[in-house]
């Protein structure tokens, strides 16, 4: 599905050596061209009144959701659009919204600070859908919710697993049929009412698999050793991961391919892939090594950013624009935002001193965070050409 939302990749969980993956074959990469970002704008966009402002979704109408801390301590959920912040949940003690589509359908989330279950709901312009006792997480284009719920089994406790919402019938997937855990938790929802996921495949390794109407299909060899993490799952079906034997890998209808690294790169985090099977991810000689954000073409991997700076990407567009924070080489100790746009690196002005990130791009709209200096964390969205 688009990248609005912010995308947290899963760590690798081991990796070959670099030099027992094939490097890509190809000429070395074009040079990326570098400078500020011309017409950028930006927004901040405020809070509830408290300190603290986290956005979490962003739509291809400028449309920011997420939480914001109130002047008494609490936490809501926020919808920010046109430069106005609304209150999403005037009355609970602890809500979210944790993902908006284009239509500017918002998740909601309230959590019962006593430890009970949460409650979700959809909320369609001015009219609210409860959703029930869920951990609602996101929402397609269609409108479709997905999420956690929970259920008890009398010999195995208290489990969670994926469910989908559709129209008012939520259909629960439950254990994935031939694992080995009983649990499995949500990756990705898109377009087409597809789960990906991550559960505890039949060898007790960590395994991701696809959902589709009622079918669970293993992503990978589930006898292979080590498992593997997915973290992405685009509208065309490709799904991103890593595996512990063999490294990072794209999937499409039951076909795997490895990726390989580049010479001296020993360390890859997968971040998200697109509709055409282009992904980036942030690679590194060593854990203790300069991280740098790539682009794979489909083809080679292209570096993003300086050559001696690091860069950290955390989304990625169908139109190969990704976006991220990254560390200047002068001054290790700001972080600043940025934006790869048809080849260009481009640095986000921030308009708030402090660490700077982006992490979300949707259309014409970049949603990030900055940390000031006083602990105050505050929402930006840009908007680009």
């Amino acid at each position: 599905m688009p990248h609005r939302r912010l995308l947290t990749a899963l760590t690798a969980l081991a990796l070959l050596p670099a030099a027992l993956v094939a490097a890509p074959a190809g000429a070395a990469p074009p040079a990326v061209a570098h400078g500020g970002a011309r017409g950028a704008r930006v927004a901040d966009l405020g809070s509830l009144g408290g300190a603290h402002t986290v956005p979490l979704a962003v739509n291809a109408r400028g449309q920011v959701v997420g939480r914001s801390l109130t002047a008494d301590g609490r936490w809501h959920a926020f919808s920010w659009e046109h430069g106005r912040m609304t209150d999403l949940t005037p009355d609970a003690d602890s809500a979210e919204a944790t993902d908006v589509n284009d239509r500017g359908q918002v998740v909601v989330r309230i959590t019962d600070l006593a430890g009970g279950p949460p409650a979700s709901e959809l909320v369609v312009g001015r009219r609210t859908v409860p959703l029930g006792e869920v951990g609602a997480q996101l929402v397609n284009t269609r409108g479709q919710v997905a999420g956690h719920v929970l259920t008890v089994d009398g010999s195995q406790g208290t489990n969670a697993n994926p469910f989908v919402w559709t129209r008012g019938t939520r259909v629960d997937l439950g254990p994935v049929p031939g694992f080995g855990g009983p649990d499995s938790r949500l990756v990705d929802l898109d377009d087409r009412g597809r789960v990906l996921g991550i559960g505890l495949g039949p060898e007790s390794f960590e395994l991701g698999y696809l959902w589709s109407a009622g079918t669970f299909t293993p992503i990978g060899d589930p006898s292979a050793f080590g498992g593997n993490a997915v973290v992405d799952l685009s509208d065309s079906g490709w799904v991103l991961g890593t595996a512990y034997e063999g490294g990072p890998f794209l999937w499409r209808a039951g076909v795997q391919t490895w990726l390989g690294l580049p010479p001296g790169v020993g360390e890859a985090v997968p971040v998200a892939v697109d509709e055409h099977g282009h992904a980036v991810l942030n690679l590194r000689a060593d854990p203790a090594g300069t991280e740098r954000a790539h682009l794979w073409d489909g083809t080679r991997y292209v570096p993003l950013g300086p050559a001696d700076a690091a860069t950290h990407a955390t989304a990625l567009d169908d139109r190969h624009r990704v976006v991220g924070s990254f560390t200047p080489p002068d001054d290790p100790s700001p972080t600043g935002a940025f934006l790869v746009d048809r080849g260009r690196f481009v640095e986000l002005p921030a308009g708030v001193d402090g660490v700077v990130t982006a992490q979300a791009i949707a259309g014409r709209y970049v949603m990030g965070t900055v940390l000031a200096p006083d602990g105050s964390t505050h929402a930006l969205r840009w908007t680009v050409r």
